[in-house]
């Protein structure tokens, strides 16, 4: 097996940092981001070297260590950012939960009552939304040449789909006509959803119905064409890695994704931050741009020009973009910025 134990964490990790993407989608989005050509043949990769694998395994271990090692305070992670007239709360979230896990706090609901602005990813409840996301995976989630998922292949990673597609009762056929970053989140929202997680019990889910109720505005940092076009644009060898990853996950099953939902729950940054926030996790550097430090990097001057207008603010995303020393958090510390928390 070509993969660590740490790779299902990064597919579960990719799931929940990505998938405020497969639901949302701003009014106004930028243009369409250029779509890797398909090639005709299969990856080739080089085997796996008996050193990189120590390095992997000796990677894995010391992650696993540090999660296991570190504790939370017991609640959420929730960060501040504030000056003379202005108030930013910035909290970690998860976008799918299972129903019964309660993870409201005082802090928390004090945070959202008194926001006069509540900021997501992107937004995810317009009818426009949905259009403009349905036109996305349309036409850079789909093959539109007649090209098959499978002919970026090896034979024995072929092999390997089609086993891992067995966990979910589906045929190959099924996915053939995707590319395979659209592939690689289909499983893994398939998988999580069949789990018992689920969409309307996330974070933002419930955040935005209590905003609504209290009046508050609503903001967002990027667009569908920002957030997955980051995937669309990965050359193809780099989204079958992906692919593979999310393959390895469904017959791994949930146990990583509920101990990263552990984590978060009980407000572990370190512990969080170790098993998410390294390129080795998510299997290569451009996949770990792509999902976190190309956003982060968009997201944190967005989130220091919000100091520029006076209220209160709360900031819910994605948990894995907080933690680790790309995150927004050490991003704004960098450019002097005094952001408390854990």
């Amino acid at each position: 097996m070509r993969f660590s134990r740490l790779i299902p964490a990064a597919a579960a990790a990719a799931a929940l940092l990505v998938l405020a993407g497969c639901q949302k989608q701003s009014e106004k989005a930028a243009p369409a981001a250029e779509v890797a050509e398909a090639e005709p043949a299969a990856c080739r990769r080089p085997a796996d070297s008996a050193a990189a694998m120590a390095a992997m395994a000796q990677y894995e271990a010391e992650a696993i260590a540090a999660a296991e090692a570190s504790r939370g305070a017991g609640q959420p992670a929730m960060w501040t950012l504030k000056d003379e007239d202005t108030t930013l709360y910035i909290l970690g979230t998860v976008h799918l939960l299972r129903p019964d896990l309660d993870w409201r706090t005082p802090e928390i609901d004090q945070a959202i009552r008194s926001a006069d602005t509540v900021v997501f990813e992107a937004d995810t409840t317009s009818e426009q939304a949905g259009r403009d996301l349905m036109k996305f995976f349309t036409s850079q989630g789909m093959f539109t040449d007649g090209t098959q998922l499978t002919s970026l292949l090896t034979p024995e990673e072929t092999d390997q789909l089609k086993l891992a597609l067995t966990e979910l009762s589906l045929p190959i056929e099924a996915i053939q006509p995707m590319r395979p970053w659209y592939a690689a989140l289909n499983l893994s929202i398939m998988q999580m959803t069949e789990e018992g997680f689920d969409p309307a019990a996330g974070v933002e889910m419930k955040i935005e119905a209590d905003a609504k109720a209290n009046g508050a505005a609503f903001e967002y940092l990027e667009t569908v064409d920002q957030q997955l076009g980051e995937f669309a644009a990965l050359d193809n060898c780099a989204q079958v890695d992906f692919l593979l990853m999310s393959a390895e996950a469904l017959k791994q099953g949930t146990d990583v994704l509920d101990l990263l939902v552990s984590e978060w729950a009980d407000g572990d940054a370190v512990g969080l931050g170790a098993l998410m926030s390294s390129p080795e996790a998510f299997g290569s550097e451009a996949a770990y741009a792509a999902l976190l430090t190309n956003r982060n990097a968009r997201w944190t001057p967005l989130i220091a020009g919000m100091l520029d207008e006076p209220g209160t603010r709360l900031i819910a995303v994605g948990a894995g973009h907080l933690v680790g020393q790309d995150s927004v958090i050490a991003m704004l510390q960098a450019e002097g910025y005094e952001v408390t928390g854990p």
